[in-house]
């Protein structure tokens, strides 16, 4: 066991008691010979599983910082909420339950509101635009910075997740043919559907593929492509609709601000280094999973839909979602209204930019040709 685990432990033991430290330790699953001599170790709490890309991601990550500082910084993987659920990440951060966590947007509204900006279905169907948005509001936007530093915590990266797709036991020919299906959902997108009379239901995603057996839900959404395989979506679903709600959703990585200002200056360095280069990885692997859920899809016999610009068009504005996600924050004493207008400048200012395609959108013009 290194010496600055040792210290990281004692600490531990003083914030939350002797109990509640001896709970840490056997979540993580830690011993002495378990390991390896280190200036830091860094305990990382996630939602996902190890072969995500989402943690495939990290792994990349974690694996750079590692080598950047010669085995100084080393991460500790907690996988599947095994070290605290997904809506204690940020908290679990400050109470040294964790020193990184994955934090989703779906469980940010009460720690980081201004996050969830990103949540706003019919803004981009650019997941690197959407990513690059994430990270640029943090530096420009003075609202959206408040929320991380009230927190005690330092955003490093986006991870990427991909558009939002519609699968289906029965076919969609436009909006109509949404009206009174049950489809599992969550977040702003759950809004949409009910601005069209869908019955969103939630629940969670390994829950999806038998619920949809039973018959308890017509479908799903709330998913992008590349998620399909790891609940065995992807060779199971007979109709995939894009319906142009695009980015819906996001998950960042962050690190306790107090720890990442207390590393050595190089050690630093060699964090914003390996965070740097994050999106780019994070889009290989999201393609990588996203090609294979292709794969499966089309060899299953799937077939693949749009809806057209206009009723995509006329659904944004029915819906009305960013106003009310504008309104509601507001009232609670945020300036949500110039969050929303930076989050749609740079989303202007970085679309020329980007020639990326997400793999849902490769797929459906794939199965087209």
């Amino acid at each position: 066991m290194s010496r600055a685990f040792r210290r990281t432990a004692r600490s531990r033991v003083a914030r939350l008691g002797v109990g509640a430290a001896v709970a840490v330790l056997a979540a993580s699953g830690l011993s002495a010979c378990g390991v390896q001599d280190a200036d830091y170790v860094l305990h990382y709490t996630t939602y996902s599983n190890p072969t995500s890309d989402q943690s495939r991601t990290m792994q990349r990550w974690a694996e750079e910082v590692e080598e950047l500082t010669d085995g100084g910084v080393q991460v500790q993987f907690h996988y599947s909420e095994s070290l605290v659920g997904a809506d204690e990440s940020v908290q679990a951060t400050l109470d040294g339950r964790a020193d990184l966590a994955q934090v989703g947007s779906i469980y940010a509204g009460s720690d980081l509101s201004m996050f969830t900006v990103i949540e706003l279905p019919f803004e981009t169907k650019n997941p690197e635009v959407q990513m690059t948005a994430i990270e640029r509001l943090y530096e420009e936007n003075e609202t959206y910075r408040e929320d991380f530093d009230r927190q005690g915590v330092h955003l490093l990266f986006p991870l990427p997740l991909g558009i939002d797709i519609v699968g289906l036991e029965e076919p969609v020919d436009d909006l109509a043919d949404l009206d009174g299906r049950s489809i599992r959902s969550g977040g702003l997108t759950s809004e949409a559907l009910l601005a069209v009379d869908a019955n969103p239901v939630a629940m969670t995603a390994t829950d999806i593929y038998e619920s949809m057996e039973r018959g308890v839900i017509d479908g799903y959404t709330s998913l992008a492509v590349a998620n399909l395989p790891t609940f065995g979506l992807s060779d199971t679903t007979p109709y995939v609709l894009d319906p142009g709600i695009g980015s819906y959703s996001s998950s960042i990585v962050v690190i306790n601000e107090d720890l990442l200002d207390s590393m050595p200056e190089e050690y630093q360095q060699a964090i914003e280094e390996a965070s740097g280069n994050a999106i780019a990885n994070g889009l290989e692997e999201m393609d990588a999973l996203g090609e294979q859920a292709c794969s499966d899809l089309v060899g299953s016999g799937a077939e693949f839909s749009t809806l057209s610009d206009a009723e995509v068009a006329e659904w944004k504005d029915e819906a009305a979602i960013a106003d009310g996600w504008v309104d509601r924050y507001a009232d609670r004493g945020y300036d949500a209204e110039s969050v929303l207008a930076d989050y749609r400048r740079i989303i202007e200012e970085e679309t020329p930019q980007s020639d990326y395609a997400d793999p849902l959108i490769n797929c459906t013009e794939g199965d087209a040709r």
